[in-house]
């Protein structure tokens, strides 16, 4: 497959693919989750491979949902919207059941979409310029529940509820990270401990990584995200007050003064 919004490439055992849209700070547009997709699993069928880094060009690893794919869809069909929700969950399925271990490196905004992205990796590694954010609820749609498996209920409510944003060293703290590195020393860290993973045994480490998935399962992580993307679909078409406002805005003045409404309201 040809890649256009990202990068792809394998050196010594490690495939890294790195996401390639630093003007658009890597928002993610479906066709982003469609070469992903394409990309983790060439990943797993190539016997070459053996861990894998998700990293991003230039200053942010993602700001989240791309707000182009938003216009286009304001234009389609219940049908077709619901079709487009549907096609991101697979794509992020089949990152998600990739055996093979993904270690993300995350520098500045690390936000909705963006952030649910790190989330499907086995370990992240965080520059210290790194901010993360679960903000759906303020565009009246919803989180997936990904962190409810990693951090524990109260901590992931909050982050969930307040819609707010956390520095490297909170999300540390409560787990969302394994380690915090200064932004100049991201890439030589990361790669080190990538191609550490990619030196383990690969046939136990591939089944050590299907048994832990396995146990998120068991306790409904499949479940619940394949219900979450269908919820997304429903909240995406129903509109509020807040969202209807912040469309109003963004039509009359533009989506940078939609977005300062919008954080100036949640602060």
């Amino acid at each position: 497959m040809e890649y256009e919004k990202l990068l792809y490439s394998v050196n010594d055992g490690l495939c890294t693919i790195r996401l390639n849209q630093p003007d658009k700070l890597n928002a993610l547009s479906l066709q982003s989750w469609r070469e992903l997709a394409a990309a983790f699993t060439a990943a797993q069928a190539d016997n070459a491979v053996c861990a894998v880094l998700l990293c991003a060009e230039g200053k942010a690893f993602s700001s989240g949902f791309d707000m182009d794919d938003s216009l286009h869809m304001n234009n389609a069909t219940q049908w077709e919207q619901w079709q487009f929700v549907q096609e991101e969950r697979d794509c992020a399925k089949r990152i998600w059941e990739i055996r093979k271990p993904i270690l993300a490196a995350v520098q500045g905004f690390c936000l909705g979409s963006g952030f649910e992205l790190s989330l499907l990796a086995d370990l992240v590694i965080a520059a210290d310029d790194a901010r993360f954010g679960e903000t759906e609820l303020r565009f009246s749609t919803i989180p997936q529940p990904t962190l409810m498996y990693l951090i524990g209920a109260r901590r992931a409510k909050e982050f969930f509820m307040l819609a707010d944003r956390m520095n490297a060293e909170d999300a540390l703290r409560v787990g969302i990270v394994n380690r915090v590195v200064p932004l100049g020393e991201l890439e030589k860290e990361s790669v080190h401990t990538a191609m550490r993973l990619a030196r383990m045994p690969t046939e136990t480490m591939q089944l050590t990584k299907r048994l832990a998935n396995r146990i998120m399962d068991a306790q409904g992580f499949g479940l619940f995200t394949d219900w979450d993307f269908d919820l997304l679909h429903i909240t995406r078409n129903m509109p509020t007050a807040v969202s209807t406002e912040f469309e109003h805005i963004s039509k009359e003045q533009g989506m940078k003064a939609a977005l300062a409404w919008m954080n100036e309201r949640f602060k």
